[in-house]
């Protein structure tokens, strides 16, 4: 696996046309993101025994606004976008999640929009079923939080019957305990008590959601990491084998382009935005200190690669193979 670094990125760029790449995919401007989006899925090892799977389930065209960044104009947002090559009249939100085979088992972290949000997402199926696995072929699932383009693939839209109902469901107990609090709905505002509603009715119903805690190793070779402030209980995932290793970064930023590049920009779906900045710096600065390869929920597609200094930022150079 290697990955770009930033001169063939800016150099590349360019030739984005060529290999029929528009929109936000001038990001990721080789053959190998090009391929891994006609399939649906790229897959990568971590050691000789752990094999990642990321599953592309699409992107949300989000139309821009003031409070997408606090403190951040919509021209800071453009120029930022038009400076790493991305299409800049709206924000490109990618979705990606991930399997992981380890130790016999097959193991799904998070579980998409499953169609029930951006009509240009909910993709996943597809690569899944390339990649040659079934539903009822996940043993496990881990959450990494709360948000509905992580869970909403892991109940039906009408029913909220379960997609998964022969895999355990593991979930953070200070996610898990922040979302179920009897108290909680009436704390939220209008316009969140929905989600909530929708956790409530079904997480604490299923039989087979368990809870898990930070440090501890989930499955083998994967261990949660506590990374909280995007919301109360967020996890991030370590994938290890010997001294090879991939750090499942989850939603502990949104596009590299905008929140790797400016640090101290912040989010607006941040539920503590300071804490949120604080685990994001620590997390970055880790990557590039041990040289971790990194795979971000909206990094892109394929969502895997190394994060590098780039003056006063930072930047994500993609796996190019």
């Amino acid at each position: 696996m290697t990955t770009l670094n930033r001169r063939q990125f800016v150099a590349s760029v360019a030739g984005v046309s060529a290999l029929g790449l528009t929109g936000s995919l001038a990001i990721l401007p080789s053959t190998a993101a090009a391929d891994a989006r006609k399939k649906g899925y790229y897959s990568y090892k971590v050691g000789s025994d752990i094999e990642v799977i990321s599953l592309y389930d699409g992107i949300w065209q989000k139309a821009h606004d003031e409070n997408f960044i606090p403190g951040v104009s919509v021209e800071e947002t453009q120029a930022a976008l038009k400076k790493a090559g991305l299409n800049e009249e709206f924000i490109p939100i990618e979705f990606a999640f991930t399997i992981i085979r380890t130790g016999g088992k097959t193991i799904l972290v998070d579980a998409g929009t499953g169609g029930q949000l951006a009509p240009t997402a909910g993709l996943a199926s597809d690569g899944m079923s390339a990649a040659g696995i079934t539903p009822a072929d996940i043993d496990t699932v881990l959450v990494s939080h709360f948000h509905p383009d992580h869970i909403f693939g892991l109940m039906e839209k009408e029913t909220n019957a379960q997609v998964y109902p022969n895999a355990e469901i593991l979930v953070g107990e200070t996610e898990y305990n922040f979302w179920t609090a009897p108290d909680l709905i009436g704390k939220l505002p209008e316009g969140r008590q929905g989600l909530a509603k929708r956790i409530q009715a079904t997480f604490p119903s299923w039989k087979n959601v368990n809870q898990y805690s930070g440090g501890q190793e989930v499955a083998p070779g994967i261990t949660a990491v506590d990374t909280f402030g995007h919301t109360a209980g967020h996890t991030a995932f370590r994938v290890a084998s010997g001294d090879d290793q991939t750090l499942l970064v989850g939603d502990i930023m949104n596009l590299p382009a905008l929140f790797l590049a400016n640090l101290d920009w912040q989010l607006a779906f941040d539920a503590d935005k300071d804490m949120a900045t604080k685990t994001r710096k620590a997390i970055v600065a880790e990557a590039v200190a041990d040289n971790i390869n990194v795979a971000g929920y909206h990094f892109g597609f394929p969502n895997s690669g190394k994060i590098e200094k780039d003056g006063n930022g930072y930047v994500f150079n993609p796996v190019t193979g």
